[in-house]
């Protein structure tokens, strides 16, 4: 179903959405928001400021990352499919810095989402705030906050997309959209979006993406594929002059 922007009743707007029978429990049909477009170039960042900022994050915050083949006990079940076919295509090298929780004071390495994972892992205070980790400083967080002087945000990460890697077509609930700054890219990594090819490149740009559309992701280069990204509230985003 496609809802057109000026129809929203954010009120009544269906984030649960209908489990697709045969997939994984988060492969999920959800209500488009029919926007019109798939994603919009926002504003610029200075990318060699932001690659400095994450290799900083590398060296003193590694014991942080959640490694995919590493930390896979904390999920109830393994979201992995190794073929891709009914869940996501993840590689074990694949990882992810968690860098908002609430308390901000939680060490170690999180899930990069609470469902699925085990009881332990959802002691989280969900707030619509950013709650940004201890772990959660300097320019990445500098620009996080300006992206809230805008838009409500939350849960901001970093995702390491190894090669290999494919998200199968899937949608996001449909009341947050996606913020996303590659650090890294190369030419074989990519989404599919609304059957339309997406080149989030590595060119200094935010982008807004309307993950309310059917989507998928590879990586079919041979590098990995290194965003910044985090959730930002629908409501808000349809009132930027974008």
């Amino acid at each position: 179903m496609k809802i057109i922007p000026q129809n929203i009743d954010f009120n009544t707007l269906d984030t649960k959405g209908i489990y697709k029978k045969g997939y994984k429990k988060y492969i999920i049909d959800f209500p488009i928001i029919d926007t019109g477009w798939t994603y919009k170039k926002w504003f610029q960042i200075d990318l060699s400021k932001l690659r400095h900022w994450y290799d900083l994050l590398e060296q003193e915050h590694s014991d942080c990352k959640f490694i995919q083949g590493k930390h896979k006990h904390m999920w109830v079940e393994d979201p992995c499919d190794p073929n891709g076919k009914v869940g996501h295509k993840f590689m074990d090298d694949n990882a992810w810095y968690t860098l908002c929780w609430n308390p901000a004071d939680v060490l170690g390495p999180l899930p990069p989402q609470k469902s699925g994972t085990k009881d332990l892992y959802k002691t989280e205070l969900d707030t619509d705030d950013l709650s940004p980790r201890n772990i959660f400083t300097g320019y990445g967080l500098e620009i996080s906050n300006k992206i809230c002087s805008y838009v409500r945000t939350k849960k901001v990460s970093v995702s390491i997309l190894m090669p290999g890697t494919k998200l199968i077509t899937h949608q996001d609930a449909p009341d947050k959209f996606r913020f996303h700054i590659s650090l890294y890219n190369n030419s074989d990594s990519f989404w599919i979006i609304n059957n339309e090819r997406l080149d989030v490149e590595a060119d200094g740009w935010v982008y807004i993406i309307n993950t309310s559309y059917p989507h998928s992701v590879y990586n079919n280069g041979k590098t990995p594929r290194i965003n910044l990204y985090g959730k930002i509230f629908t409501e808000d985003v349809l009132k930027l002059d974008l």
